[in-house]
């Protein structure tokens, strides 16, 4: 009979994040380029456990795996264990923003991103780690921009209008918004240096490519590894954020004036935006 520990915590998100190929596949390739025989890397934010279980599986002297929650801990174990990888993968219970470690790391691994970083804790759990690296500590999720354009948002389900914040998920092309504009860079995140300023204060035109009815500002991001490979939205990883704004009609040619600004992973309660 099965314990009651044997979950994930998050189970949902953890298992969505585990089972996208295209974002977890991007990882592996990234940490096949990027972690070398004998290092010390650090998977901040565990989940699944399967970024440890790469490192370790690439070579990896010693993996130390930070975990919050007591009941993935557990479960975690059981993972390592099963797949003959505890003596490489050291289980550290803690708040990834706060946690110590116990030595120097040579890589830092970490997937805690949401869209544009308006949410999760990737920025505060980056700077902690990085009180832990040495001057050739390699980050493997390095770089990460955020974009904005002008969209038409379908907004239409079973026959009612739902104006609210919501997702693009890959695959499901009823979701895919029309893009209305030119995209527009917003934030510029290296991940490999301290982020002292975590406020995103942007005043920027866009200018309208297609005619249509405009009902939404998506936000969109794209990650750069340490091996200089790419990822953007996949299932499970960054897709887009749809922002309801007020509906109209648009003409090719107009230039619109946006504002937005946020605390970088300070949540949705520090968004603020609006379309001129």
């Amino acid at each position: 009979m099965a314990s009651p520990n044997d979950y994930w915590s998050m189970t949902e998100g953890v298992f969505n994040c585990l089972i996208d190929e295209e974002r977890t596949q991007a990882f592996a390739a990234a940490i096949a380029k990027t972690v070398r025989p004998g290092d010390v890397v650090v998977d901040m934010g565990a989940g699944s456990g399967v970024l440890a279980m790469l490192a370790a599986r690439g070579g990896a002297k010693r993996v130390y795996a930070v975990e919050f929650d007591r009941n993935n801990i557990v479960t975690l174990e059981g993972i390592f264990r099963a797949n003959g990888l505890a003596d490489k993968i050291t289980l550290v219970q803690g708040d990834v923003c706060k946690v110590a470690l116990p030595e120097k790391v040579d890589v830092i691994i970490g997937e805690m991103i949401a869209t544009a970083l308006v949410e999760e804790l990737q920025v505060p759990a980056m700077n902690n780690m990085l009180r832990f690296a040495k001057r050739s500590t390699r980050v493997l999720l390095s770089r990460y921009r955020s974009f904005v354009d002008l969209v038409h948002n379908p907004e239409t389900y079973y026959g009612f209008d739902f104006p609210l914040v919501r997702y693009e998920y890959s695959g499901m092309p009823g979701l895919k918004s029309r893009a209305l504009s030119d995209k527009q860079l917003i934030s510029d995140v290296n991940f490999a240096k301290p982020v002292t300023d975590r406020k995103v204060n942007q005043r920027l035109t866009l200018e309208v490519r297609k005619k249509g009815r405009l009902n939404g500002l998506r936000l969109s991001g794209e990650t750069t590894f340490w091996d200089g490979s790419t990822l953007g939205a996949s299932y499970a990883y960054s897709y887009p954020l749809i922002l309801p704004i007020a509906p109209r009609e648009v003409r090719k040619g107009e230039v619109l004036p946006v504002r937005i600004r946020y605390t970088l992973c300070g949540g949705m309660k520090s968004l603020r935006y609006v379309v001129e």
